[in-house]
């Protein structure tokens, strides 16, 4: 597990080339293990975006959004998109935190199986003010979405970080 956690990086290379489904249920059974907030799984969607043509529709809103060209998903040929239904007007905290977790699962599901995965979530919320795009991503009514996991094969290599980013710790007595 923990050669797992320090090998996860986010992958911004890919070959093109889409998972098998075997390894794409695992990962999605691995998102779906995931910790969520108030156990509220029923609020919760993942949707598989395997169609190309909407993976440039993204990346299009996304480029003009940010005025330059922008390639979010650094060629991904599927992405997982984390949605929720809000018991509110917009997410809350405990909300996104669940996306969070699930787009974890499915990162680390991902780095096992040697699949390269990307935790995306600007380019999903720059969508939210194209209605026509929004339309495209078929959600049920009420849902919303949050965040994006891109997946496909890669040629980068997983091996555990020597070097390890820093966090400060403190401890309190």
């Amino acid at each position: 597990m923990f050669n797992t956690i320090f090998s996860r990086k986010s992958i911004r290379e890919y070959t093109g080339e889409k998972i098998s489904s075997e390894d794409l249920e695992k990962i999605l059974e691995a998102g779906q293990a995931a910790a969520v907030g108030r156990g509220d799984y029923e609020s919760l969607l993942l949707t598989v975006i395997s169609n190309q043509d909407l993976i440039d529709e993204i990346e299009a809103n996304d480029s003009k959004i940010m005025g330059e060209e922008s390639h979010p998903f650094f060629g991904a040929p599927q992405i997982v998109l984390i949605s929720v239904k809000p018991s509110d007007t917009e997410p809350s905290n405990v909300e996104f935190a669940s996306v969070g977790c699930i787009a974890e699962n499915i990162s680390l599901a991902a780095t096992e199986l040697g699949v390269g995965s990307c935790l995306i979530w600007g380019a999903i919320r720059r969508a939210l003010g194209n209605e026509e795009l929004l339309k495209k991503f078929e959600l049920p009514k009420g849902y919303f979405p949050c965040g994006a996991v891109t997946l496909g094969k890669t040629n980068v290599k997983f091996e555990a970080k020597k070097n390890r980013h820093q966090i400060k710790i403190k401890y309190i007595d």
